[in-house]
């Protein structure tokens, strides 16, 4: 009797070893009532693909905007301009217009450009600008024009971003040294110039495109003080003995950071394009600077300008421009700022060399 039971034992267990391995290897279900498992092959290779995805494309499968350039894009470019002015404080004594010569040298240098998120671009850019201007070059006035010939090296560093719906906005920061260049050098001032400004692009179905900047900045600034302005030791003790006289310093009038201020600015613009090669500007704008140093704390000046410009490349590398335009000052200070209405018109040429 236990051999029978022994045998039925060993039976039974076999059939349930070969009722399980059929079960295993019986492939699954395809009817969709039953569920799928979660570590199957479909879910691996969903997930290299993702992988591969991210390795290509850090920014994902729906970025709007693509990382076109990361790489430095030098360029150098040349200029001269010639300009007309009505406003007599740019001229010579006795005289009501004048003329300027403007020569520069720019290096520009673009930085590369910068995916962030989906639909932002940064596009970051340097640029160095050393330009000589002479005041009235086609009258001889013997020295008498020759103080305002001026040297100005501008050093500039802009972040542009580049936002969904034809919005932009730009930080930058300008730093800038004029001096003189007739007999011994002398630097006039330094200034900082951070800023912030914001823009739309309104296009047309005509493929003209209207823009609108609205822009806030803040100078920092570094001159000569008082005595430092006036050469002669003994007329600089006179005025100084006079300030003191009315209860005024000479370092708290005139600090050396006397231009520092608040800037505001607005503008419009219109750009036609007339051919493929030749471009019309008409403009607007309106800028207000409120002083906060010394003699100029409570100084407010405000410039209004009007113009259009046309400009025309001839070919990759050639350009010329011409301006038109109409500006006035208003200030608060009205006994020691002179206001002013100018005309002003000018034309320039341009040559540009990309590396």
């Amino acid at each position: 009797m236990n051999g029978i039971r022994s045998l039925l034992a060993i039976y039974m267990l076999s059939s349930l070893l070969v009722t399980a391995q059929d079960s295993v290897l019986k492939p699954l279900s395809s009817s969709s009532d039953e569920p799928t498992s979660f570590l199957d092959a479909d879910f691996f290779a969903d997930s290299l693909s993702e992988a591969y995805t991210l390795e290509e494309d850090p920014m994902g499968e729906q970025r709007l905007l693509q990382v076109r350039n990361s790489t430095l894009t030098p360029s150098v470019v040349g200029s001269s301009s010639f300009n007309y002015t009505s406003n007599s404080e740019k001229v010579a004594q006795n005289e009501k217009e004048g003329t300027s010569l403007n020569l520069s040298l720019t290096l520009n240098l673009g930085l590369g450009e910068y995916g962030i998120g989906d639909e932002v671009v940064c596009a970051p850019a340097f640029s160095l600008v050393q330009m000589r201007t002479f005041t009235d070059p086609v009258r001889d006035y013997g020295d008498e024009m020759k103080v305002y010939d001026l040297d100005t090296q501008i050093l500039s560093l802009s972040l542009p971003f580049v936002l969904p719906d034809d919005f932009s906005l730009s930080l930058s920061n300008a730093y800038v040294v004029p001096s003189t260049f007739r007999g011994k050098k002398n630097i006039i001032s330094y200034s900082n110039t951070p800023s912030l400004s914001f823009s739309k692009n309104f296009i047309l179905t005509s493929g003209d495109v209207i823009n609108f900047t609205a822009g806030a900045s803040y100078t920092f600034t570094q001159g000569d003080t008082l005595e430092q302005q006036i050469a002669d030791p003994v007329y600089y003790n006179f005025i100084e003995a006079v300030m003191q006289q009315s209860g005024i310093s000479t370092s708290s009038e005139y600090p050396s950071n006397l231009q520092d201020g608040m800037g505001h600015t607005l503008s419009i613009s219109y750009t036609k394009m007339l051919s493929d090669s030749l471009t019309l500007v008409p403009s607007l704008s309106y800028q207000s600077t409120s002083f906060s140093e010394g003699a100029n704390s409570s100084r407010v000046d405000k410039v209004y300008n009007v113009g259009v410009s046309a400009s025309h490349a001839f070919a990759e590398w050639l350009n010329v421009s011409g301006l038109i335009n109409y500006s006035w000052k208003r200030t608060n200070d009205d006994l020691n700022t002179p206001e002013f209405e100018d005309f002003i018109g000018g034309l320039s040429i341009n040559i540009t060399h990309v590396f």
